[in-house]
């Protein structure tokens, strides 16, 4: 998983009116837990453009006036209007314990299904998982370049060596729908011994018709 490294400073009082007071200066209200105590911090808010704005997931190394904090970011609030981030929460990754996150779906190559005509339908961009933080990776890859119209990935096929999915095996992550128009055509050449068997079979024919004349 990749890391990133961000600013912030031990928050000195805790209320409604002195989190507003922060955003007026630019800074972010956060939290780290996970720990046997919470600590409350705050953060310049254009540090957060390194980690909520993008689709990947990082093991986010917080340095709070000199102490640094080995956390995953988990969840942040947004103002309404102006989408600036409100609140952020962090969780402590602690040595020897598994976390728990939610990690991003990256597709890969180009379905045979699509380009027959069928319709790409990925149900699910983030799938649950547990593990150690240096088994994670940065994201969940699915090759789709063999599916097929009809076909789907499934949870339940996903192995990756030291990660435990956390989410139901039947769970469909990407799939190919059929759609009006489409047909079901090799378009790499993979039928080739479908090819020679109908080959044969016109053999098998054209002897039977022989045997028969001669009779």
């Amino acid at each position: 998983m990749k890391t990133v490294t961000i600013k912030g400073s031990v928050r000195e009082k805790i209320g409604t009116k002195h989190a507003k007071d922060l955003r007026k200066k630019g800074f972010v209200p956060a939290v780290i837990y996970g720990a046997d105590d919470n600590t409350h911090i705050v953060i310049d808010e254009r540090e957060f453009n390194k980690i909520v704005y993008t689709p990947d997931v990082y093991n986010v190394k917080i340095d709070v006036d000199g102490k640094e904090y080995s956390t995953i970011f988990q969840d942040a609030q947004f103002h309404p209007v102006t989408d600036n981030v409100l609140h952020a929460d962090f969780l402590m990754v602690q040595d020897g314990k598994p976390v728990k996150l939610q990690m991003p779906v990256k597709l890969t190559g180009s379905s045979i299904g699509v380009r027959n005509g069928g319709k790409l339908a990925q149900p699910m961009r983030r799938v649950a998982v547990k593990g150690m933080i240096d088994a994670l990776p940065d994201g969940i890859e699915l090759d789709i370049t063999k599916l097929r119209i009809g076909q789907s990935i499934k949870v339940g096929t996903l192995k990756i060596d030291g990660v435990e999915f956390l989410d139901p095996e039947s769970s469909v992550m990407v799939a190919v729908r059929a759609s009006r128009g489409a047909v079901d055509e090799d378009l790499d050449g993979e039928g080739g011994e479908e090819g020679e068997g109908d080959e044969s079979s016109e053999e098998g024919e054209e002897k039977k018709e022989e045997a028969s004349s001669e009779e």
